[in-house]
């Protein structure tokens, strides 16, 4: 369960705009709708959205503005690379002993737990976290994805305490 969002994710590692392919693609069926060509960003519009930012910013602050902008894209690029980094982890997994694998279901069952917490909170469970701008597809995500995420923790708990040594 914990390669989905590496696998996704995968190509922001290196093209950070191309997050709009799940914007596109995937958060679109969580409308439910289908993707249209009509409905979908196109990097062009991305580029004009995040100019739109940075133009907003009052003029003392628009070296503090860029900043932001470019911690948006850093930031997914980072979160990319970690999900990628999670890849390699179930792969290496999966050539070890049941025992040896209690370390990556410990890493995997907190991971879980944190992105159950955070989809949790885009559903609309407030005291969890503050997302300002939560659209009606990322409270969607949230409801479908809090708990796909509970059921990742849990399978990872079992895996956990399963491999642990009894006294």
């Amino acid at each position: 369960m914990c390669l989905a969002p590496g696998l996704l994710h995968l190509v922001e590692a290196a093209f950070p705009m191309l997050s709009r392919w799940i914007v596109n693609y995937v958060l679109v069926l969580f409308g439910p709708a289908r993707p249209t060509r009509a409905g979908s960003l196109t990097n062009d519009e991305q580029l004009e959205m995040l100019d739109a930012a940075l133009d907003a910013a009052p003029e003392a602050k628009k070296r503090a503005g860029a900043d932001y902008v470019f911690l948006l894209l850093f930031e997914q690029r980072q979160g990319s690379l970690a999900f990628i980094s999670v890849v390699v982890g179930v792969i290496y997994g999966l050539t070890l002993t049941l025992i040896e694998r209690n370390p990556l279901h410990l890493v995997f069952g907190v991971m879980s737990v944190l992105f159950m917490l955070v989809n949790a909170n885009h559903a609309g469970i407030g005291f969890l976290g503050h997302h300002p701008r939560v659209s009606r597809n990322g409270r969607n995500v949230g409801i479908v994805f809090a708990p796909f995420w509970a059921v990742a923790a849990v399978l990872n708990l079992l895996a956990f305490s399963s491999s642990l040594p009894s006294s």
